[in-house]
């Protein structure tokens, strides 16, 4: 009976604390309903706003993660900062290569994070400008291209990785330097052989013809050698030690004028120099050879019979101009752009009888550039091609 009572009891109490907790529970309930409801609709606006700042700040830094992440897989550095000099961001190859802190970077100067003197000092060179290009550099056994560029809000400093170009460009000169050493033995074999076959076959008309031709390719083939080694020894300064020394050029193109004599009386044509005999200019005398030999060579070569080859001389504020002009048939201005490069022909089978290589005009230009000087080109289909050649003074 007792404990009938007791359970009884227990029981009691456990069913009013149930219906006492599920009425405290609908009253809190009916509590956050009622604050709910007490809302105003400027604060529903204020709270999706909130919400709305939230996502779209998340998303933006999910969007820098995914940024940071793109820049630091590119084999190109990237340095930014702020106008006054801060650093901001830089990638993993940029750090790398100029020994740039992972962390703690930002806001220090590029003075004060970069090791490298030299990139310092190209910055600073170039800080108050918009944009400029340091064309190649060695850091760390890799050949860069620095390009430094800037505006109101930020100035950027691009590091283009070059290593692979420049090795794939060292492999290039030093083949065609080997091939054409390798060459130039067997194709003087060659010319010896067959002008002793041509003194072997002097009443045979027919196989002399054949000969002849031989030995006009073996010219040409010794031609090609000889200019293919010029242009290695041009880019490499290999086997050439150049001299900066006081030439009078006005001597020098007489001189080349004499060399080409022969051909310009047999097409009849007139060559003629209006350069002061005063004349005097700086650099290596082989290399102005090289220039005006090529450049008086072509003028001849192009040119109608009966035409004529001019070298004059002019000034300009900053530079002297020494231009060589024919009276050719000209070149079309589609081709101008593309005239210096190797083994480019405007008139492909024309070169050809004519002996030409296709070099001509890349060693005039890389000997020019080693002058410290630039060359130029002005042409009209039908009147004829002007050569002018840019040099500074002393």
């Amino acid at each position: 009976m007792v404990v009938k009572t007791v359970v009884s009891v227990v029981l009691g109490a456990l069913f009013f604390l149930y219906f006492y907790l599920k009425l405290k529970k609908a009253e809190t309930i009916r509590n956050e309903l009622s604050e709910l409801l007490s809302v105003t609709s400027s604060d529903w606006e204020a709270i999706l706003s909130s919400l709305k700042r939230e996502i779209k700040e998340k998303k933006q830094k999910d969007n820098i993660h995914l940024l940071s992440q793109a820049l630091n897989l590119l084999n190109e550095g990237l340095v930014i900062m702020s106008p006054s000099g801060k650093l901001i961001y830089t990638n993993r190859f940029a750090r790398e290569l100029l020994d740039i802190g992972k962390k703690g970077y930002k806001d220090k100067y590029f003075y004060q994070a970069i090791s490298d003197l030299d990139v310092i000092t190209f910055i600073n060179e170039n800080f108050n400008g918009d944009y400029n290009v340091w064309e190649s550099k060695k850091i760390k056994n890799r050949y860069v291209q620095l390009v430094f560029a800037s505006d109101i809000n930020e100035k950027v400093l691009l590091l283009r990785d070059l290593t692979q170009i420049k090795r794939y460009e060292n492999l290039k000169k030093d083949f065609i330097a080997n091939v054409s050493h390798e060459l130039k033995t067997p194709v003087a074999t060659l010319k010896l052989l067959l002008e002793t076959l041509e003194d072997e076959c002097e009443e045979n008309n027919q196989a002399k013809e054949f000969i002849l031709k031989a030995q006009d390719r073996i010219k040409h083939m010794e031609q090609l050698i000889q200019d293919l080694i010029t242009l290695t020894m041009l880019e490499t300064s290999k086997g050439l030690l150049f001299e900066n020394r006081k030439i009078n050029l006005s001597s020098l193109i007489e001189k080349i004028a004499d060399e080409t004599s022969v051909i310009a009386k047999n097409k009849n044509i007139q060559v003629v120099s209006y350069l002061p005999e005063s004349l005097e200019v700086f650099g290596d005398e082989r290399l102005f050879h090289f220039v005006f030999k090529n450049l008086i060579d072509n003028a001849i070569k192009y040119n109608h019979n009966g035409g004529k080859v001019e070298i004059r001389y002019s000034t300009l504020p900053k530079e002297q101009v020494v231009s060589v002009c024919d009276t050719g048939p000209g070149i079309p201005k589609s081709h101008l752009p593309f005239i210096f490069e190797r083994f480019y022909r405007v008139d492909k089978s024309r070169s050809r009888k004519l002996g030409g290589t296709g070099l001509g005009l890349s060693i005039v230009k890389l000997a020019i550039e080693k002058l410290n000087g630039k060359v130029d080109v002005e042409s009209e289909v039908g009147k004829g091609t002007c050569f002018k050649v840019y040099l500074p003074y002393g």
